[in-house]
């Protein structure tokens, strides 16, 4: 087997599509699919299964075979990056993994910015999506490194910054002149939840436990500006962290929780004595990036 065929072999299990695959990796249909054909030919098993549509999908071999060959290509990626290091160049792909709800903007653009200024060799490909995904896109190599919640298991984290659960409430609320709130508070309030889930674990760590007190989810919505709208006409409440709230506040009020819920936010990849260059060097930069901001001048 050889690059090409693991690269076609990838871009097919992402897109499901032979011509978006080869329009991922900068090859022809043909080739992705001449590829695929070897690759399958090679190992003795049909990898995908496919329909007249040319839509494809992996078969249970194939399933079993991506994560290592996801592994594979991060280590050829990990490779290639130590030797343009060697040579004074910092060079290659970065796949980084944000939770959506979690990562404010400002944090995750600042980020950016400030790694791109130092490395703009080193090309970002950006994945979004739930704590539990990008959990499960750093432990199969899917992401070279990624934002979690800590403490997360099975992968090796470095804490970047802490941020605090509130919860979001309308300025005519029952309880919007209150100083904090407690879970017992809430216990009765219609929650309007994000699709992605991301809210109903942030619930569990606020002390919603499902077999103690199960939260009443009126509503749910996949952006943040939809859910902010609808607490402000009262449709309901959202728990939040506070870096994600709008820096200006309109029609509603947000509470810290009693107790307090902090919130710590770090960075993991898979391990770290076979991580990327790429990756080490985004963690290090996102610390400088956060030092800086956070020491006293």
């Amino acid at each position: 087997m050889n690059f090409s065929q693991l690269q076609s072999f990838i871009a097919l299990a992402e897109t499901g599509s032979f011509t978006e695959a080869a329009y991922a990796i900068d090859l022809t249909q043909s080739a992705v699919s001449h590829a695929l054909a070897a690759l399958e030919n090679e190992l003795g098993v049909t990898l995908f299964e496919r329909n007249r549509k040319g839509i494809v999908a992996l078969t249970a071999a194939g399933q079993k075979i991506i994560p290592h060959v996801r592994m594979l290509l991060a280590q050829v990626e990990a490779i290639e990056q130590e030797a343009k290091a060697a040579q004074g160049l910092e060079m290659g792909k970065l796949r980084l993994g944000s939770i959506l709800s979690i990562v404010s903007p400002d944090l995750l653009a600042g980020l950016l910015t400030s790694f791109r200024t130092a490395y703009p060799g080193i090309e970002v490909v950006l994945f979004e999506g739930s704590m539990r995904e990008v959990g499960d896109w750093i432990e199969n190599s899917i992401v070279d490194v990624g934002f979690v919640i800590l403490p997360a298991r099975g992968i090796e984290c470095t804490p970047l910054t802490t941020d605090e659960m509130c919860v979001l409430i309308s300025s005519q609320h029952r309880l919007h002149t209150q100083t904090a709130v407690t879970s017992k508070e809430l216990r009765d309030e219609g929650f309007i939840m994000e699709k992605n889930q991301c809210t109903l674990q942030l619930m569990k760590r606020a002390g919603f436990e499902p077999s103690k007190i199960k939260p009443y989810v009126r509503y749910q919505a996949s952006d943040s500006a939809t859910i902010h709208a609808m607490v402000r006409e009262g449709l309901g409440i959202t728990l939040m962290p506070r870096m994600m709230l709008p820096k200006k506040l309109e029609g509603v009020v947000a509470l810290p929780l009693d107790p307090p819920q902090p919130l710590q936010i770090g960075l993991a990849v898979r391990s770290q004595g076979a991580a990327s260059r790429g990756a080490t060097l985004f963690v290090q930069t996102a610390l400088t990036w956060i030092r800086e901001r956070t020491d006293p001048a």
